[in-house]
Protein backbone atom coordinates (compact mmCIF):
# COMPACT_ATOMS: atom_id res chain seq x y z
CA UNK A 1 0.00 0.00 0.00
CA UNK A 2 3.37 2.08 0.57
CA UNK A 3 4.03 1.68 -2.45
CA UNK A 4 0.85 2.39 -3.62
CA UNK A 5 1.00 5.52 -2.14
CA UNK A 6 4.53 6.76 -3.78
CA UNK A 7 3.71 6.24 -6.66
CA UNK A 8 0.76 8.10 -7.12
CA UNK A 9 2.38 10.65 -5.24
CA UNK A 10 4.99 10.87 -8.48
CA UNK A 11 7.99 10.42 -5.76
CA UNK A 12 11.17 8.97 -6.71
CA UNK A 13 14.83 8.98 -4.57
CA UNK A 14 17.82 9.12 -5.64
CA UNK A 15 20.97 8.08 -3.40
CA UNK A 16 23.95 9.98 -3.45
CA UNK A 17 27.35 8.90 -2.56
CA UNK A 18 30.15 11.72 -1.90
CA UNK A 19 33.50 11.70 -0.51
CA UNK A 20 36.53 14.18 0.17
CA UNK A 21 40.10 13.77 1.59
CA UNK A 22 42.51 16.26 3.38
CA UNK A 23 46.13 15.47 4.75
CA UNK A 24 46.49 15.87 7.94
CA UNK A 25 49.86 17.12 8.83
CA UNK A 26 52.36 15.38 11.72
CA UNK A 27 52.46 17.55 14.40
CA UNK A 28 55.10 20.28 14.51
CA UNK A 29 55.84 22.46 17.50
CA UNK A 30 54.14 25.55 16.10
CA UNK A 31 50.78 23.57 14.97
CA UNK A 32 51.07 22.27 18.73
CA UNK A 33 50.89 25.43 20.48
CA UNK A 34 48.42 27.05 17.75
CA UNK A 35 45.83 23.81 17.57
CA UNK A 36 45.11 24.06 13.96
CA UNK A 37 44.13 20.50 12.45
CA UNK A 38 43.75 21.40 9.11
CA UNK A 39 40.10 20.19 8.18
CA UNK A 40 39.22 23.51 7.72
CA UNK A 41 36.45 23.16 4.58
CA UNK A 42 36.25 19.98 4.20
CA UNK A 43 33.25 19.14 2.04
CA UNK A 44 31.28 21.70 -0.01
CA UNK A 45 28.66 20.87 -2.06
CA UNK A 46 25.67 21.86 -4.72
CA UNK A 47 23.35 19.01 -4.48
CA UNK A 48 21.80 20.54 -7.93
CA UNK A 49 24.63 20.49 -9.82
CA UNK A 50 25.29 16.35 -8.69
CA UNK A 51 25.33 15.02 -11.99
CA UNK A 52 22.72 12.00 -10.92
CA UNK A 53 20.41 14.42 -10.50
CA UNK A 54 20.71 16.59 -13.52
CA UNK A 55 20.68 13.19 -15.49
CA UNK A 56 17.26 12.78 -14.51
CA UNK A 57 15.75 16.19 -14.97
CA UNK A 58 15.56 17.03 -11.03
CA UNK A 59 15.35 21.03 -10.17
CA UNK A 60 15.42 22.79 -7.22
CA UNK A 61 11.56 22.49 -7.01
CA UNK A 62 11.16 18.95 -7.63
CA UNK A 63 13.09 18.68 -4.33
CA UNK A 64 10.85 17.14 -1.24
CA UNK A 65 12.95 15.53 1.23
CA UNK A 66 16.64 15.22 1.61
CA UNK A 67 18.38 13.11 4.16
CA UNK A 68 21.98 12.08 5.40
CA UNK A 69 21.49 8.16 5.39
CA UNK A 70 25.52 7.65 6.18
CA UNK A 71 29.05 9.32 7.12
CA UNK A 72 32.19 7.75 7.99
CA UNK A 73 35.81 8.88 8.08
CA UNK A 74 38.93 7.09 7.28
CA UNK A 75 42.67 6.96 7.25
CA UNK A 76 43.90 6.53 3.72
CA UNK A 77 48.00 6.49 4.72
CA UNK A 78 49.88 3.48 3.63
CA UNK A 79 51.65 3.37 7.46
CA UNK A 80 48.52 2.04 8.62
CA UNK A 81 47.66 4.83 10.55
CA UNK A 82 44.54 5.26 12.39
CA UNK A 83 42.33 8.08 14.09
CA UNK A 84 42.90 7.77 17.73
CA UNK A 85 44.77 11.24 17.04
CA UNK A 86 41.05 12.91 17.05
CA UNK A 87 38.92 12.82 20.36
CA UNK A 88 35.98 14.04 18.70
CA UNK A 89 34.39 15.89 15.94
CA UNK A 90 30.98 17.17 15.03
CA UNK A 91 30.04 18.10 11.59
CA UNK A 92 27.65 20.55 11.21
CA UNK A 93 25.80 21.37 7.90
CA UNK A 94 25.75 25.45 6.36
CA UNK A 95 23.97 27.13 3.78
CA UNK A 96 23.79 31.11 3.00
CA UNK A 97 21.29 32.54 4.86
CA UNK A 98 20.51 28.96 6.76
CA UNK A 99 20.95 28.16 10.05
CA UNK A 100 24.25 26.44 11.14
CA UNK A 101 23.03 22.47 12.44
CA UNK A 102 24.19 20.09 13.92
CA UNK A 103 24.41 16.73 11.27
CA UNK A 104 26.74 14.00 12.84
CA UNK A 105 29.10 13.57 15.60
CA UNK A 106 31.54 11.12 16.65
CA UNK A 107 33.85 10.97 20.18
CA UNK A 108 34.99 7.12 19.72
CA UNK A 109 38.13 6.97 17.61
CA UNK A 110 39.49 3.59 19.02
CA UNK A 111 43.70 2.64 18.35
CA UNK A 112 43.67 0.85 15.78
CA UNK A 113 40.52 1.68 13.94
CA UNK A 114 41.17 3.42 10.01
CA UNK A 115 37.05 3.71 9.92
CA UNK A 116 34.86 5.87 11.84
CA UNK A 117 31.11 5.59 11.48
CA UNK A 118 29.27 9.05 13.01
CA UNK A 119 26.12 9.12 14.95
CA UNK A 120 23.45 11.14 12.45
CA UNK A 121 21.53 13.32 13.89
CA UNK A 122 18.13 13.95 12.41
CA UNK A 123 17.96 16.88 9.97
CA UNK A 124 16.11 17.89 7.35
CA UNK A 125 18.58 18.86 4.57
CA UNK A 126 16.26 19.88 2.06
CA UNK A 127 16.62 23.64 2.78
CA UNK A 128 20.42 23.54 2.33
CA UNK A 129 20.27 21.32 -0.89
CA UNK A 130 18.09 23.61 -2.59
CA UNK A 131 19.88 26.75 -1.58
CA UNK A 132 23.25 27.60 -3.79
CA UNK A 133 24.89 25.24 -1.75
CA UNK A 134 25.58 23.43 1.19
CA UNK A 135 28.90 23.45 3.04
CA UNK A 136 29.62 21.33 6.59
CA UNK A 137 32.19 22.58 9.08
CA UNK A 138 33.69 20.75 11.52
CA UNK A 139 34.58 21.06 14.98
CA UNK A 140 37.55 18.94 16.02
CA UNK A 141 38.91 18.24 19.15
CA UNK A 142 42.20 16.31 18.61
CA UNK A 143 46.67 16.15 18.61
CA UNK A 144 48.25 16.25 15.18
CA UNK A 145 48.99 12.49 14.37
CA UNK A 146 52.50 11.41 14.69
CA UNK A 147 52.66 10.87 10.66
CA UNK A 148 50.87 12.97 8.18
CA UNK A 149 48.15 11.49 7.64
CA UNK A 150 45.32 10.85 4.56
CA UNK A 151 41.94 11.24 5.66
CA UNK A 152 38.73 10.50 3.52
CA UNK A 153 35.40 11.25 4.46
CA UNK A 154 32.35 9.79 2.48
CA UNK A 155 28.87 10.39 3.22
CA UNK A 156 25.56 9.15 1.56
CA UNK A 157 22.40 11.48 0.88
CA UNK A 158 18.96 10.46 -0.23
CA UNK A 159 16.94 12.76 -2.08
CA UNK A 160 13.38 12.39 -2.54
CA UNK A 161 11.76 14.25 -5.57
CA UNK A 162 8.66 14.27 -7.74
CA UNK A 163 8.11 12.61 -10.69
CA UNK A 164 8.02 16.40 -12.04
CA UNK A 165 11.34 16.64 -13.19
CA UNK A 166 11.90 13.28 -14.30
CA UNK A 167 9.09 13.93 -16.68
CA UNK A 168 10.45 17.17 -18.35
CA UNK A 169 13.32 15.37 -18.76
CA UNK A 170 12.10 12.61 -20.91
CA UNK A 171 10.12 15.24 -22.41
CA UNK A 172 13.26 16.83 -23.92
Amino acid sequence: MLILSLLACGLTTISLDESAQTEVPKATLAEILLGDMGFGDFVSMDLTESSELANQGVEPGDVEDVRLTYMEMETLTPQGDDLSFLNEMRIFVEGPELERQELAWSDDFPAGDNVVVFTLEDVDLTPYAVSQSMTFDIEVDASRPENDTLVEARFGVDVRVTGQGIRNNAQR
